[in-house]
């Protein structure tokens, strides 16, 4: 062997001894992002903080271990092998029997969509470190189901409603910040029933009830719709007596107060006649009083004056002076008769009454003294 090769050989094994050291005395670990990483060490034991996403380089290698966790969303199913997807974890057949509220089965079939608490990843390595579905996630959810469907009647769990109300509570109880799920370390990010089954029989007598109820609440909308016919008729009929009520009152309302308006216009207008009748009847026996007084002032006057008349003729000599004119009044009135006169009636004869009704007026004391004393004995 040469010299030269001598010494290539030596470098040969001093590298091969250099990365054998490398190997043993330095530790590379690299955390991929979806990752985090919990660093123990032979002195210190479990560090207390995770180690995030990147290439860690340690050394002496010997005393560093560095143990990974997915904290990617994962799914686990508790079903039939069928109807499992490929990327889901369980077991093979793992549907889920539990007792409805009165006895029936119900066989479920669901998933839980998951992942690990980022907070409590030191936690988990310390009390669980793997398996966490089957040690964790498993036990609490088939009590969580179990207490949430056993409450409820299985014709109200099996489909409708009913289910997406189960499935609210349950999803509810496992996401809870305070849940018992969260405290284990896990977060339930989803949760969802695929399938209810139940006995064949039991299905047969629900399938015959819900005909019987869909039958039922036809005949009841029937019934409804019917009803509410009804009533619109009958709120319509309603409405017009109503209507027909208010302007019958109405009517009645307005001929009262056109009778009354009537009636007071015919008491104002009698009213007024009466005052009119009235006032005539004062103006007529006014204007008669008037009248009457007038002529009874006429009447005293006309008396008086014939009264001094005579007066004036009773004095001495007027005797003769009226008595010679009343013959010229008579000459002159019988200076026209002509014709017949009564039988022993003359001209003298007339003359000599009317002289004698004359005397009885010039001198009625005369008269009315003879009279008297003729009439005594």
């Amino acid at each position: 062997m040469t010299k030269s090769r001598f010494f290539a050989a030596i470098g040969a094994a001093l590298a091969l001894v250099m990365i054998v050291l490398f190997f043993v005395l330095i530790k590379v670990a690299r955390i991929e992002g979806n990752e985090l990483g919990v660093h123990e060490t032979w002195s210190k034991g479990v560090i207390d903080e995770p180690l995030p996403p990147r290439t860690y380089f340690f050394f002496p290698g010997l005393m560093h271990t560095v143990y990974t966790y997915d904290m990617s969303s994962q799914v686990y199913v508790m079903n039939d092998t069928s109807n499992r997807d490929e990327y889901a974890q369980g077991r093979a057949v793992d549907t889920y029997t539990v007792q409805s509220k009165e006895g029936q089965d119900l066989t479920i079939s669901l998933n839980v969509r998951w992942r690990l608490d980022p907070e409590k990843i030191i936690h988990i390595h310390k009390t669980v470190r793997r398996d966490f579905e089957e040690k964790i996630l498993r036990p609490i959810l088939l009590r969580e189901v179990k207490d949430a469907a056993t409450t409820r009647e299985a014709i109200v769990a099996y489909a409708g409603l009913g289910l997406v109300e189960l499935q609210a509570e349950i999803e509810h109880r496992l996401t809870a910040l305070d849940g018992e799920v969260r405290r284990q370390g896990l977060i339930v990010e989803n949760f969802a029933i695929e399938e209810i089954e139940l006995d064949a029989k039991y299905l047969e007598q629900i399938s015959k009830k819900q005909v019987a109820v869909q039958s039922e609440k036809r005949a009841r909308e029937e019934t409804k719709a019917a009803l509410q016919e009804a009533n619109k008729a009958e709120a319509e009929a309603q409405a017009d007596f109503k209507r027909a009520v208010v302007e019958a009152q109405r009517d009645k309302e307005v001929g009262v107060l056109e009778a009354q308006k009537k009636a007071e216009q015919e008491i104002l207008a009698a009213e007024a006649d009466k005052k009119k009748v009235v006032l005539q009847a004062e103006a007529e026996k006014e204007s008669g009083e008037l009248r009457a007084a007038a002529i009874l002032a006429l009447g005293k006057a006309e008396a008086e004056a014939t009264k001094l008349q005579l007066q004036a003729y009773a004095v001495e000599g007027a005797e003769s002076f009226v008595r010679i004119e009343i013959a010229k009044s008579i000459a002159e009135a019988n200076s026209g008769v002509q014709g017949y006169i009564p039988e022993g009636m003359t001209i003298n004869v007339i003359t000599d009454r009317i002289l004698s009704a004359i005397d009885s007026i010039v001198r009625p004391t005369t008269a009315a003294t003879a009279s008297t004393a003729s009439a005594t004995p």
